[in-house]
């Protein structure tokens, strides 16, 4: 009876045994089921925004460049000779015409100096009318032979050195005539006076300036561009540029041949036209647009991929048979910056479909597909 009991326990043991057994293997079973489709799920293509190529022939550079407004003209006026200045007849900011007297000096000794050679001349003239008429009546004699050749000679030379006397004396006043011409200050041309260096009652030497005098009639704006933007200006064009907000319109007026080596750049001078409400040392500026030939392609900033050693590269969408799209890499060249957008070249072509966005959310070799609205 023992014995039947004991088989009958280890029986009921080994079913329980068994049924715990089938139990976990099922339970295990549906997990598996469960785990399976969950990683189904996940693994599912995500939607990626994407762009076209379109091919480009190039890309417009916009340039902007900087210069000053100056006078046409500006002289720093200084008298010729020394002396003591008697007047300033301007004042800085005056404006004044052509020929108008700046300042004087004392001309007292060059009048005087002067008056004594002119007299000086009538001397040698009166003197020079005598040996003149010496000279006919020396000749008269001698054809007649009651005078001799030497006496003739004598007369004849003494008008001849009364003759140079006389040029040189007139020679003399022309120079004191000179002087007392360099003795007044006159303006060049029409403009206004800038700084003003001396008073009256100074003592100056010859080259000490008096004043600045700025052309205003015709401003001008001398701008350094770069040589592929002085490549695309000639003389005589009409170009818009600024100064303290306000726009301008000028006329090329001449190219430098040379490049400044300091900024490497090529000078530009430009006749402002009009009358511009702007004072000369403003600032102006230029703004261009130069075209640059090179194949490729736009994209959003949002598309590159920076890589090792500088490179960029970006994610291709190359379509599946399933309607889906596998992730790519490409490897491109950035040529050109503007704003947002970016121009580059590489191992792309025209027709690609490129991630325009979130190239954080995928991989390369990935299956994607593309978002609402894009076919």
């Amino acid at each position: 009876m023992n014995r039947l009991l004991r088989t009958f326990f280890i029986a009921l043991v080994a079913a329980g045994f068994l049924a715990i057994l089938a139990g976990g293997a099922a339970l295990l079973h549906l997990r598996a089921a469960q785990s399976k489709a969950e990683g189904a799920h996940s693994f599912a293509p995500i939607p990626v925004a994407s762009l076209v190529l379109e091919a480009e022939q190039g890309y417009a550079v916009a340039e902007r460049f900087v210069g000053r407004l100056e006078p046409a003209q500006r002289a720093r006026i200084a008298f010729e000779r020394s002396g003591l200045v008697t007047a300033v007849t301007v004042e800085e900011g005056e404006a004044v015409d052509t020929g108008a007297v700046v300042a004087t000096l004392d001309t007292a000794i060059l009048e005087a100096e002067r008056d004594r050679l002119l007299g000086q001349r009538q001397q040698v003239i009166a003197s020079l009318e005598l040996a003149r008429l010496t000279e006919g009546r020396q000749r008269v004699l001698r054809d007649r032979g009651h005078a001799s050749e030497q006496r003739l000679d004598e007369a004849r030379l003494g008008a001849v050195a009364l003759e140079g006397e006389l040029a040189a004396l007139d020679a003399a006043i022309r120079r004191i005539d000179v002087d007392l011409d360099k003795s007044v200050v006159r303006a060049p041309f029409g403009g206004r006076i800038g700084a003003r260096f001396i008073d009256n009652g100074s003592v100056v030497d010859a080259g000490t300036p008096v004043v600045d005098i700025l052309e205003t009639g015709r401003p001008q704006a001398r701008i350094g561009v770069s040589p592929e933007a002085a490549a695309a200006l000639s003389p005589g064009a009409v170009i818009g540029l600024s100064a303290n907000g306000r726009a301008l319109q000028a006329r090329i007026a001449a190219i430098r041949p040379d490049l400044t080596t300091a900024t490497r750049t090529i000078g530009i001078l430009f006749d402002v036209l009009g009358e511009p409400e702007v004072d000369f040392g403003d600032t102006v500026e230029l703004h261009l647009s130069r075209l640059v030939a090179a194949e490729g392609f736009w994209l959003p900033i949002s598309a590159l991929t920076e890589g090792e050693r500088g490179l960029w590269s970006v994610l291709t969408l190359q379509p599946d048979n399933d309607g889906t799209f596998r992730i790519g890499q490409e490897a491109v060249e950035l040529l050109h910056t503007a704003g947002d957008r970016v121009f580059v070249r590489g191992t792309l072509r025209a027709g690609d479909r490129v991630v325009a966005s979130g190239r954080n959310r995928v991989v390369p070799g990935q299956q994607v597909s593309l978002a609402a609205g894009e076919g």
